[in-house]
């Protein structure tokens, strides 16, 4: 296997904080299909050391010191568009310094409590920290991440109060050198209490996940996908011990493994040199073919695999074809030489059956979604430049109904309704009781 490349994956681990990373994602989806980069998304976890070190983190109350304070919610004459429309971009040749605050995505436990992770910069050196809600987005208090300085940080909320946060620290000093060896650590935090108090956990190894925890999508090493789960409860993590024999793989998020596993990926990989749609050659690159879906119903102890006579991609970080669970029935949705193809199984993921839904999609990224009434709704395209077009599926995906572009292909459930987080262009948030009618969230004002 070829010497593994590395290169710009901090540069895409960064982006998860940039309120405009659209550039991001449209380059990704403009390389050859069903190729990556050999080890482009190899973001390796690794076990945490040192259990059982509390941090507290206090709210600031000096009136807006260098960490920055929250004010109420950023003031909107209107709703915003679901898809909005970029800021321009910096003017190439001219150095712009960066924003003293850089907000990242809007999560949820519920339909009243709220997260957001942002960095509050003085020139390049940059503090993490958490701002939430208890009451819907009315009002927010903010809290330091107990992290050092410029970290990368993966938050999950797994449960109403419970958060875990995958880091990565920087190892730069605040003047430029390098801290020891130049390596960076990596570690696990967990929160019960809504991110006030943080404790750095152990990733326990395991040969079934329990029932009532939570699937965790990351990103895999680059021997292959294993499953990650967190207790929604007290925010544990544990590891499966067998991978699943997929590549390229990730893991549906929003139930529980007592409600299955349910795993998209890849079942061929090739590395070699490939022919770019400009004529170049890329050497060491990962091409994938043999698009699959497996399913455990124990725990990830046994698992059934299902490969699709077509090669459906979804895009995106995996690629593979975007995955919609419903009581009912369940969907595997993506594009075939940019038409629509929709996937239906009814037996809980042992057969799957091509649909007679057709549209032309382009090489747009595929969302979809099952809402509570069980239609399937499948969203192609994210930022406003690919124009996005959504759909309904009715006889459960056998034909499609366009409609206006709104949340709900990215919905997930949690106590009380639903909830999807603003595209790349917003830090706020959609609500739902329902998954049918959909408010806005805004974000916090955060004042210097």
């Amino acid at each position: 296997m070829p010497e593994l490349d590395f290169s710009g994956l901090g540069q895409a681990a960064q982006a998860a904080f940039r309120p405009h990373f659209a550039e991001v994602e449209r380059r990704a989806r403009r390389r050859r299909r069903r190729t990556r980069m050999a080890g482009a998304a190899a973001l390796v976890a690794v076990v945490a050391v040192g259990a059982g070190t509390v941090w507290r983190a206090m709210p600031s109350d000096d009136g807006g010191d260098r960490y920055g304070t929250l004010g109420p919610p950023v003031a909107l004459d209107r709703t915003p568009d679901f898809v909005p429309t970029p800021a321009p971009s910096a003017t190439p040749g001219v150095t712009t310094p960066p924003p003293p605050t850089v907000t990242g995505t809007m999560l949820a436990g519920d339909l009243r409590r709220l997260y957001l992770r942002y960095r509050d910069c003085q020139g390049e050196n940059c503090a993490i920290r958490l701002a939430t809600s208890a009451d819907g987005g009315a009002s927010w208090q903010s809290y330091p991440l107990p992290v050092p300085d410029n970290s990368l940080v993966g938050l999950r909320v797994v449960g109403p109060r419970t958060l875990v946060a995958e880091v990565q620290t920087s190892p730069k000093r605040d003047d430029g050198m390098i801290e020891g060896d130049g390596v960076e650590q990596q570690f696990w935090l967990a929160s019960s209490d809504g991110g006030v108090t943080w404790r750095e956990i152990q990733i326990t190894e395991v040969a079934a996940v329990p029932e009532t925890y939570r699937p965790v999508e990351w990103i895999p090493d680059s021997d292959g996908l294993t499953v990650l789960a967190a207790d929604p409860a007290t925010g544990e993590v544990v590891r499966l011990a067998t991978k699943a024999p997929l590549h390229h793989a990730r893991v549906i998020e929003g139930g529980t493994a007592a409600a299955g596993l349910w795993v998209s990926g890849w079942t061929d990989r090739t590395i070699g040199p490939v022919l770019e749609p400009n004529g170049t050659i890329s050497e060491n690159k990962a091409t994938f073919n043999g698009s699959a879906i497996q399913v455990s119903w124990d725990g990830g102890r046994n698992w059934r695999q299902s490969v699709l006579p077509e090669d459906v991609e979804a895009g995106g970080n995996a690629g593979a074809a975007a995955l919609a669970i419903g009581d009912r029935a369940a969907y595997a949705v993506g594009q075939v030489e940019g038409e629509l193809r929709v996937y239906r199984s009814v037996d809980q993921g042992r057969t799957w059956r091509r649909t007679a839904a057709r549209a032309q999609v382009g090489d747009r990224m595929i969302h979809a979604a099952v809402r509570p009434d069980g239609v399937l709704v499948i969203q192609a395209g994210i930022l406003a430049g690919e124009n996005p077009i959504m759909f309904e599926g009715l006889d459960q995906g056998e034909r499609l109904r366009e409609i206006p572009v709104g949340p709900g292909a990215s919905a997930v459930p949690v106590p009380g309704g639903y909830v999807q987080s603003g595209n790349q262009d917003s830090s706020g948030g959609w609500l739902s009781p329902d998954g049918i009618t959909w408010s806005y969230v805004g974000p916090p004002t955060i004042e210097r």
